[in-house]
């Protein structure tokens, strides 16, 4: 609700110029050859990720990345319910998206092995339908499936559809609503020869789409209304296959060959075709789907186009006739003209009619029958057609997907018109009474019809006459246009160009307060121009300023500024002549173009060395340290258009601009000029598109989606994203990627990121910092803290991630643990062998000792480590080495003379026996 008074105005202003301008297209298509375009559904979650039911599986899309959950085969649905849960129907099954135990989405397999081609799912409230041709299935969590079969009475399953809780489907005997594990009849109004192709809701309100390419409105009566198309005959020629609400105010349909047909719903006017007239690159729509930004997505053969209605851009450059590189555009009242490389081009309206070929099955008027003895035929006549109306239609209803809706049946194809269309005779029922008596069945004869549709594009650009060079500038004087470029400077009017300087020209200026013009040409002359009675007269010419002049701007009264490379002229004129002429140098020393306006009494140039104010007391020209420098600008009229490392920022008389961040779509942008008579922009981007930028109108609607870990990847490997991770320090590379979705500017969206535990501060805003990499951590404990900014300076939070990189197993407490036990059997060892074999024990006892000495120092080492530089570490250790070197003295001395008490003990109580007694002994 909070959107829809915004939705009305938008609707209301873009309708005021829907004749000139195109909607907002973004394009976008998988590099990698292995990922299929050919898409039958697509869902979007509540976090923004785009899903894509393809033949290879489901396309996951973010904004920057693609990424495919492979299947056993195509997927041919996919829905999503309230709790975020998707399910998919495909030729293997049906089943739903589960995570794996690395929160990785795979594809679960609910149905059994026999059920094949799966063709379509439905989430209504907490139930999930999936239909074939012989079975619809209905499924709870954690309960058995119903499922309702297909009976020879109703026929095959077609398709289905959800009208306010209910499920509907196109049978053999009509539409019948499925009521538990049974089939009732409709109260909906519709023939049993029709059938709903598609149905949309909004609100209390459902637009239903037939086979016969008519839009009904379904109230809560379940009364459906047709609707009164302004475009019917274009919308039949272009086969309906699918539809769906964008707001309250607008619906679109997409067609077969049509691409898609914007509706005002109450009117029924058509508001806006895009096609491949209007930047589609294929009329042919496999699939569409209203996101949560009110754009449109829909799927073709060359990837996927997401349209924008509401984005305050109109698109000028699918017009027929426009040719060239487009370098400059200027609105004259009405008139839209555009400068290119080959000459000067008029937006023209002009009605073009295409011929539109279509068949008609008209019922033959019943022959009386006269008998006649048989004879052989001499050659087989011509078979009757007995295909009715609604047939065609049938065979068109689905697109692409028609062959697994119903039972195959032998087709005939028909090579007349703009598409080729598979056509099925309908065979009639043999339990019909009907069909019982040949004589009574009907025949048909087919009538070829001719129709003139109006196509979508409305206006045409068409070429000035006498301007056959590039032109690189447009100014408007008065009721007139200025054009200039490589063939000279022209008055336009109309589409008649009049020469008034035939030699190149770099660029013009109006000074309109005093009714002169000024020109600057290649010859690094300026011209003066001086409008009288009889037009243009040429007034003088400066003297050879010895560089080009690129850009004219006024300054204070009678003041006009002349930007050269290196210096900027200023000239003052009275009565129209020119008084004096002071030139100024100005920091340049890579002689790019300098610009500049006069704002606040104040002359501000600039160049890529940035911005600069004229000084009047010192006549010189004074950097502006508080303005980056730019890397591109443009000036026009007193604002000057520029754009830094991040962003685009205007300086000049609007910088409250409301949708200024919307420029951040473009980073190359090749032009920028106001519209002389609004606050409008004019843009040329890098790749030739020309925009109108209605940038003070209205703020489109975009949500901003919550910051995601994408992935985490450990030595080249994905670990799981739940819980603490832990990773090894000896293989402690480790690649964090993380996504805000983001289908507006995406390649804008800029990143930053702070590790707790190894950096102290935030790392610059980046766009490439999406992917977080660490080759090496020491052990230790961390956390990583990431932050997304989109083009409208919106920013957003990564919940925290915490991690562990544990040491080596030498270093874990349980290692030292063990160590400990060592060196005590060790010590208790060597006393035990004291007694008898003392010189083990003390070869024990030193090597006791080293190693607690050793344990001690990587102890202490370990606790103090700087984990900054290897230096200091280094210097560190042997630190800890001397600090420690009075205790190893101390240990040594202590067990040796531990020791020697025990040797001298022992002696003491078990002296040895006399010489002679063991002399004796040994003699024995």
């Amino acid at each position: 609700m909070r959107y829809f008074f915004l939705t009305f105005l938008l609707a209301g202003f873009f309708n005021l110029f829907g004749q000139t301008g195109n909607y907002f297209l973004s394009h976008f298509s998988p590099s990698e050859k292995k990922y299929d375009n050919v898409c039958f559904a697509m869902v979007q979650t509540e976090q923004g990720i785009m899903y894509f039911a393809t033949r290879s599986g489901v396309l996951e899309f973010d904004g920057r990345n693609w990424n495919l959950i492979p299947g056993k085969g195509a997927i041919y649905s996919l829905q999503i319910d309230a709790a975020g849960d998707m399910y998919w129907a495909g030729a293997d099954g049906y089943g739903k998206l589960e995570a794996d135990d690395k929160g990785f989405l795979q594809l679960k397999t609910w149905s059994r092995p026999e059920v094949k081609d799966v063709y379509q799912c439905l989430v209504v409230k907490d139930k999930v339908y999936f239909l074939t041709d012989v079975a619809l299935y209905m499924h709870k969590e954690e309960t058995k499936p119903i499922r309702l079969p297909a009976t020879t009475l109703s026929g095959s399953f077609t398709g289905m559809t959800e009208l306010f809780g209910s499920i509907y489907l196109n049978t053999g005997q009509g539409i019948l609503k499925a009521d538990g594990d049974h089939l009732v009849a409709t109260t909906l109004g519709f023939s049993n020869e029709d059938e709903i192709l598609f149905s949309s809701a909004y609100q209390n309100m459902y637009i239903v789409g037939l086979a016969n390419n008519k839009l009904y409105l379904c109230g809560e009566d379940l009364r459906p209304r047709e609707m009164v198309l302004e475009d019917q005959p274009y919308i039949t020629a272009s086969v309906v296959v699918s539809g769906s609400w964008v707001n309250r105010d607008l619906l679109v349909l997409g067609t077969l060959r049509g691409g898609l047909i914007f509706i005002h719903a109450a009117s029924g006017k058509t508001q806006e075709i895009i096609n491949y007239s209007t930047g589609l690159p294929d009329n042919e729509v496999y699939a569409l789907m209203n996101d949560k930004s009110q754009s449109i997505w829909l799927a073709h053969e060359y990837g996927f186009t997401r349209v924008s209605p509401y984005l305050p851009f109109r698109s000028f450059s699918h017009y027929d006739g426009l040719q060239g590189n487009l370098l400059c555009a200027l609105s004259l009242g009405d008139q839209v003209y555009v400068g290119t490389s080959l000459g000067l081009y008029a937006l023209q309206k002009e009605e073009v009619f295409e011929e539109v070929i279509h068949y008609d099955y008209v019922l033959k008027p019943a022959k009386k029958e006269v008998k006649k003895e048989a004879a052989p035929p001499l050659a087989s006549p011509p078979a009757e057609e007995t295909k009715p109306p609604v047939a065609e239609a049938q065979s068109k209803k689905k697109g692409f997907l028609w062959f697994l809706k119903r039972k195959r049946v032998e087709s005939k194809p028909t090579t007349e018109g703009k598409a080729d269309v598979a056509v099925t005779p309908v065979e009639p029922e043999a339990t019909s009474p009907a069909n019982t008596n040949p004589a009574a069945k009907p025949s048909y004869q087919r009538i070829k019809k001719v129709e003139k549709v109006l196509r979508s594009a409305h206006y045409v650009y068409k070429k000035v006459a006498g301007i056959d060079a590039k032109i690189t500038s447009l100014e408007q004087v008065g009721d007139h246009l200025v054009a200039a470029g490589l063939g000279g400077a022209y008055e336009v009017t109309g589409l008649q160009a009049w020469p008034l300087v035939e030699e190149p020209v770099r660029s013009v200026f109006n000074a309109a307060d005093e009714k002169m013009l000024f020109i600057s040409t290649y010859k690094d002359e300026i011209r003066t121009m001086v409008l009288g009675e009889e037009g243009w007269q040429t007034s003088s010419i400066l003297n050879p300023l010895d560089e080009p002049v690129i850009h004219i701007f006024k300054g204070a009264e009678h003041e006009f500024w002349l930007c050269g490379l290196d210096q900027v002229h200023r000239v003052e004129i009275e009565n129209q002549q020119i008084k004096t002429i002071q030139s100024i140098p100005v920091n340049n020393p890579n002689f790019d173009g300098t610009a500049g306006i006069f704002r606040k009494n104040e002359v501000v140039a600039i160049n890529s060395q940035g911005f600069f104010k004229y000084d009047r007391s010192r006549q010189t020209f004074v950097p502006i340290d508080t303005l980056a420098k730019p890397l591109r600008y443009f000036a026009s009229d007193n604002d000057i258009w520029f754009r830094d490392a991040h962003r685009w920022n205007l300086f000049g008389q609007h910088p409250g601009q409301s949708n200024l961040d919307l420029l951040n779509l473009f980073s190359d942008l090749r032009f920028i000029a106001s519209d002389q008579t609004s606050d409008n922009l004019w843009l040329i981007t890098g790749n030739n598109e020309l925009y109108k930028f209605f940038g003070e109108k209205f703020t489109p609607y975009e949500p901003g989606y919550p910051l995601l870990l994408k992935s985490v990847r450990n030595d080249n490997r994905k670990v799981s994203r739940a819980g603490l991770m832990e990773l090894d320090q000896e293989k402690s590379s480790v690649s964090f990627e993380i996504v805000q979705p983001d289908y507006l500017g995406s390649e804008s969206v800029e990143y930053r990121y702070q590790l707790f535990g190894l950096e102290k501060g935030w790392s610059e805003w980046s766009s490439s910092y999406n992917i977080v990499d660490f080759p090496y951590l020491p052990a230790g404990e961390y956390t990583l803290m990431a932050q997304a900014k989109d083009i409208f300076g919106k920013v957003q939070d990564l919940p925290p991630v915490k991690f562990e990189v544990l040491p080596p197993y030498w270093k874990r407490p349980w290692f030292y643990a063990m160590e400990f036990a060592l060196f005590a059997s060790l010590v208790l060892l060597s006393f035990r062998l004291s007694t008898r074999y003392r010189f083990i024990s003390r070869i024990l006892s030193l090597l006791t000792i080293i190693l607690l000495i050793q344990f001690i120092q990587t102890a202490i080492g370990e606790t103090f480590e700087t984990r900054t530089s290897p230096v200091k570490d280094f210097f560190v250790q042997v630190l800890v080495a001397f600090l420690i070197l009075p205790v190893e003295g101390y240990l040594r001395k202590l067990m040796l003379r531990s020791l020697g008490a025990q040797t001298a003990l022992h002696r003491f109580v078990s002296p040895k026996p006399p010489v002679a007694v063991e002399e004796k002994q040994e003699e024995n």
